[in-house]
């Protein structure tokens, strides 16, 4: 980004202070420190930022992708090419907002509306930008909007089982500077409950399609409110009104209205609002094509385009018919051709019209920024372990109310467990069963297992739609959430491998020995935990369900083929024998078999005891399984278990973690 600053005067800075450019009597220049409104939540008092843009141009490329992105979205490698010419999504757009004006920023999709708003909140992810932003005077810079504004997404990023307030208490509580008491969170998030005009619900839960919670509109208050817990001067908005019926989108737009007289800058894009909404809006700018139809006052839109041969129809919406008229359809080559031409000549004769009107000087008074670095919010954002302490008690609280999915998993633990423990219900030690007790090991060690890993890379594939964009609002570091998401899920584990352990155990008949017990039960707990650690990497490194369940599944097969029970484990193939050294389900089916089967003594029906098997240490040699402990079977899946959590930490720190619908 450019920083020249076009011949404006000098700006000086003072740590935590707003500081203008007045003029004196005698034609001097001297600082002072503009008042702003403000309401009194501890903070320093808001600044009022005024947003300008001069020849902002945008390109992408729209098939650059990584390998990752491009296997997450089922892409083979021959259709791994490069070779698309680069999209224009913006070009030469120039525009002015202040403080206490609220802009609407119109198009059909594609338009470059939600480009635009990117671009100026400094959240583009890639691309080419050009041209020029300043927030009150001063050169744009990302850390500077970053720490002055917010950005509202068109789609609720919202955990369901949570009530409004306990949503906005948790998001305070990691926003808000750590010197802030708790009775100070409290204030501020009443005060921003009742600033959105949700106090009515706020003890409601925000609900989803599954369990019903607040309204649409409500739900949209409450994405602004996570973001205006920072107080923040700009306020970035898209599409706000989407999925609203007209009546909610109205009372939305007039509280941003509202917000916007409270010294705030807003900016929203929005698809052809309705008249009423309309009324509301102090600037209109209307893109085509990322390219500028029309920027001014709302009161000025219809007869500038009046003025220029293009009056509104009576008993027509003038957004809906601009919008419209701004528009290329392409539905025929003739239509295509026609509306070209309008399009053109509407930008022609924009742009003449900026060229022929003369710039108004730039008020002195709105020239001053402080130096962001000084902020004390940035200062005194909340460090790791408050961001541990307040996610670990988020992840619980959302796993404890997601009963429904808890119900599930423990009916899916415990009904595995009892089939199992029918079908070898009181199994003998005789000849006839000594491959059955090995074909039991294998099944407690890799069935329930299996199913973990299905359901966990589901789950996590759903909170990916959080967590991606609470990690890019810098809401939370990424180890503070690793910690908190792995310390949080082992109480429900154990519970779950509880559930698993013990009817098996008993319906089957395994000794009554409270030694064999625990070993069991550790066995079954690592190999679960690691097939849990398997699917934690595997749905972090591709953000589609497809391909996490692809990579998850090829390993276990390997691990399954290998582990002993199919093929003896000194006849597979000595080029894919490490496979076998590596499967921690070979080693959980091992540390079974040593601590039941090697204490058993079979009986034989045989007249010649050469002819049977007697002992099970004989059994376990029989499938090569003699040749490590218990012990070194725990410390192999530990080890398992450990590279699979350190990977999964990697791929969440470097690889970004954007569901594919998005």
């Amino acid at each position: 980004m450019r920083s020249q600053t076009r011949g404006y005067p000098s700006v000086y800075y003072r740590p935590n202070e707003a500081l203008s450019m007045t003029q004196t009597s005698r034609g001097e220049h001297q600082l002072s420190s503009p008042r702003a409104h403000t309401i009194d939540f501890g903070f320093n008092e808001r600044l009022s930022v005024d947003v300008r843009a001069e020849n902002v141009s945008y390109i992408v490329n729209p098939k650059k992708m990584s390998i990752l992105h491009r296997l997450g979205a089922l892409q083979l490698p021959w259709e791994w090419s490069d070779d698309a010419v680069p999209q224009q999504v913006l070009e030469k757009v120039s525009f002015s907002v202040k403080s206490g004006q609220m802009l609407a920023i119109l198009g059909t999709s594609g338009s470059g509306k939600t480009s635009l708003l990117d671009v100026l909140a400094g959240r583009n992810d890639g691309g080419g930008v050009e041209g020029e932003m300043f927030l009150n005077g001063v050169p744009w810079t990302r850390q500077m909007v970053r720490s002055c504004s917010a950005y509202v997404r068109q789609d609720d990023r919202l955990l369901a089982h949570l009530t409004v307030k306990e949503t906005l208490m948790f998001v305070a509580q990691l926003k808000l500077p750590s010197s802030f008491s708790k009775e100070d969170i409290e204030h501020r998030v009443d005060g921003v409950i009742s600033e959105l005009g949700l106090r009515h619900v706020w003890d409601t839960k925000i609900g989803n399609e599954e369990s019903r919670g607040v309204s649409g509109g409500e739900r949209r208050r409450v994405s602004i409110g996570i973001q205006m817990l920072l107080d923040p001067s700009i306020l970035f908005l898209d599409e706000p009104t989407s999925g609203l019926d007209s009546f909610t989108a109205h009372s939305l737009v007039e509280t941003l209205s509202k917000m916007a007289q409270n010294t705030r800058t807003v900016l929203m894009s929005i698809h052809q609002p309705r008249s009423d909404i309309f009324e509301l809006f102090d600037l209109v700018m209307i893109l085509s094509r990322g390219r500028m139809v029309y920027f001014g006052k709302a009161t000025e839109m219809v007869p500038y385009f009046t003025s220029i041969g293009y009056p509104c129809p009576s008993l027509t919406n003038p957004c809906d018919y601009y919008v419209d008229l701004g528009t290329v359809d392409p539905t025929s080559d003739e239509t295509e051709r026609e509306t070209k031409q309008t399009v053109n000549k509407l930008i022609n004769n924009y742009e003449n019209l900026v060229d022929q009107t003369p710039r108004e000087p730039e008020e002195l008074s709105n020239l001053s920024f402080p130096v962001m670095s000084t902020l004390n919010i940035t200062d005194q954002s909340p460090g790791p372990f408050r961001q541990f302490s307040v996610l670990f008690g988020r992840c619980t609280r959302n796993q404890i109310e997601d009963y429904m999915l808890v119900l599930a998993q423990f009916i899916q633990a415990l009904s595995m467990s009892v089939v199992v423990g029918m079908i070898y219900f009181r199994l003998e030690k005789d000849q006839q069963t000594i491959r059955d007790w090995f074909g039991l090991m294998y099944i407690i060690g890799a069935m329930y297992p299996y199913l973990v890993i299905l359901d966990l890379i589901a789950v996590y594939h759903k909170e990916r739609k959080h967590l991606y964009y609470e990690l890019q609002d810098g809401l939370y570091g990424t180890t503070p959430y690793y910690f908190a998401k792995v310390f949080s899920e082992f109480p429900l584990h154990t519970f779950f491998v509880v559930t698993y352990t013990i009817p098996v155990y008993f319906l089957v008949g395994f000794s009554l020995d409270v030694w064999v017990f625990f070993r069991v039960f550790a066995l079954n707990y690592l190999m679960v935990y690691c097939s849990r650690s398997l699917a934690m990497l595997s749905s972090s490194l591709t953000p589609t369900f497809t391909m996490s369940c692809f990579i998850a599944q090829t390993f276990f097969s390997m691990y399954l083929m290998s582990a002993g029970f199919f093929i003896n484990l000194e006849n597979i193939f000595e080029g894919l024998q490490w496979v076998s050294k590596v499967s921690y389900l070979k080693w959980g089916f091992q540390g079974l078999c040593q601590t039941e089967i090697s204490r058993f003594n079979f009986t034989c029906a045989s007249g010649d005891p050469r002819q049977c098997i007697n002992t099970g240490q004989q059994a376990l040699a029989l499938y090569s399984l003699n040749g490590s402990s218990v012990s070194d079977s725990c410390l192999v899946i530990l080890a398992s278990i450990s590279v699979y959590m350190v990977l999964y930490f990697i791929a969440l720190k470097f690889i970004p973690q954007k569901p594919h619908q998005d």
